[in-house]
């Protein structure tokens, strides 16, 4: 798949089995979503109540990687290099305290599968977008969350100014308690997108929530 990842970032949806409510199941939150209108969808099993089993997280990659074919949209991995080879993920996310991400490139550049970088302030933000093997940049968390357990500390809108001065850009996607109540002013930056857990598991009408977001980012 050859991804434009400035428009694959617009409705980036990021979950596993952990963010879901007790009475639905990722794959029809998934499918539910993409249907509506997220632009691409990032596994990410982490965290209290996630499958620890590897053979049931690989069954429930290979699961979401079907539905993210059939709505043509990347299926991306998190932080687990193994597993985005062993189902040829189209991206594999990883963060700073990851793998360094050179080491990560060499190891998944021959399997085809692009990377995305997990960003928490200017400097790392500027040496990301001098690595030619980076595809995005993941910036945030812009707001307080909590989705996310290992979170860096909130970076505010701050940072999202500081990087739309910056020459060498990479396609960005802002990340951390995003919401209908703050899209706006996420939107004044020049992102690429927003990426979203609760936003979207936790809505209960998440037609009427994506397409509020894409909305809000054609602003």
């Amino acid at each position: 798949m050859m991804i434009n990842w400035q428009d694959a970032l617009a409705v980036y949806f990021i979950a596993g089995t952990q963010d879901i409510r007790p009475n639905e199941e990722l794959i029809d939150v998934l499918e539910e979503a993409l249907k509506a209108g997220a632009t691409c969808f990032q596994y990410r099993e982490k965290g209290t109540g996630s499958m620890t089993n590897p053979d049931e997280r690989l069954d429930m990659a290979r699961r979401c990687q079907e539905v993210c074919k059939r709505y043509d949209v990347p299926f991306i991995i998190n932080d687990d290099i193994d597993l985005a080879i062993e189902v040829q993920a189209d991206a594999l996310h990883v963060g700073q305290s990851d793998t360094p991400v050179a080491e990560t490139l060499d190891y998944v550049a021959p399997f085809g599968i692009e990377v995305g970088l997990s960003t928490n302030n200017l400097r790392q933000y500027q040496e990301a977008a001098e690595i030619d093997g980076v595809a995005y940049v993941g910036v945030g968390p812009i707001f307080p969350t909590q989705s996310k357990s290992d979170a860096q500390p909130t970076v505010g809108l701050s940072l999202l100014a500081e990087i739309d001065q910056f020459d060498k850009r990479k396609p960005a996607v802002a990340i951390g308690g995003i919401s209908l109540a703050n899209i706006d002013q996420v939107a004044d930056y020049e992102v690429s997108g927003v990426a979203l857990i609760s936003a979207i598991t936790q809505s209960k009408n998440r037609k009427q929530t994506i397409q509020a977001f894409r909305e809000a980012l054609k602003k």
